[in-house]
């Protein structure tokens, strides 16, 4: 007789605790719906989507050792020239690689990427393509909310094409010199995604590989016939 009590009594238990979570999904369904709490929700997605794509860009910049490749450009008469095909082949490979990491880390494949970038996140997550489970109380906009109620995953997909592209800027440098800075241009479209919410937002990221003073020729000057 008592082991049917203590069984009885444990599946009201189990009940009354399906039926409290039920409530409050609803109550936070219902949040979601008919609050505003849309610009939290985007803002706090689109700052650890940019970071992590920031992290992932960098990452296979790093990985391609672009300061090991030589004659990248030369200076003739204080003319830039590029060496076109070596950069386009750089930029082929660096947007290949970058376009692999997103795609590896939609899937979990999380493998390939250096296990030293990842640190701060929790690999458990990641090879189930979640980037971090956010407790719908964080949705209330509530200090006391935020931890509480069931866990949502958020992810973040790649869309659209990865944009490379090697800049420069050149400014004046002293006298009748200039600063030259060469960079890689990554631009990329990820889209952060929870249940009742996605947002799409762009991670642009400018690396430098060469900053080098130019020294432009002294002019010669003239006083009456000296």
């Amino acid at each position: 007789m008592k082991r049917r009590m203590h069984l009885k009594k444990r599946k009201k238990v189990n009940i009354l605790f399906i039926i409290l979570i039920l409530i409050i999904t609803i109550l936070l369904m219902f949040i979601v719906k008919f609050i505003n709490i849309k610009p939290l929700v985007i803002n706090y997605s689109e700052m650890e989507a940019n970071k992590l794509a920031t992290l992932i860009i960098n990452t296979a910049i790093r990985e391609e050792n672009i300061q090991l490749h030589s004659n990248l450009y030369e200076v003739n008469d204080n003319v830039i020239n590029y060496n076109t095909k070596k950069i386009n082949d750089i930029l082929i490979s660096l947007t290949s690689k970058i376009q692999k990491y997103f795609i590896a880390l939609e899937k979990g494949n999380i493998d390939i990427l250096n296990s030293n970038i990842l640190d701060n996140y929790n690999r458990d997550y990641l090879k189930k393509g979640v980037l971090l489970y956010l407790p719908m109380g964080y949705l209330t906009g509530s200090p006391f909310l935020a931890s509480y109620g069931p866990k949502i995953p958020l992810k973040i997909a790649l869309i659209g094409d990865v944009k490379t592209d090697i800049r420069e800027s050149i400014s004046d440098y002293g006298l009748n010199n200039a600063l030259l800075k060469i960079y890689i241009y990554v631009e990329v479209v990820t889209q952060s995604i929870i249940p009742f919410i996605s947002n799409k937002q762009t991670t642009k990221v400018e690396y430098p590989i060469v900053i080098k003073v130019i020294e432009g020729k002294i002019p010669s000057f003239y006083l009456g016939n000296r």
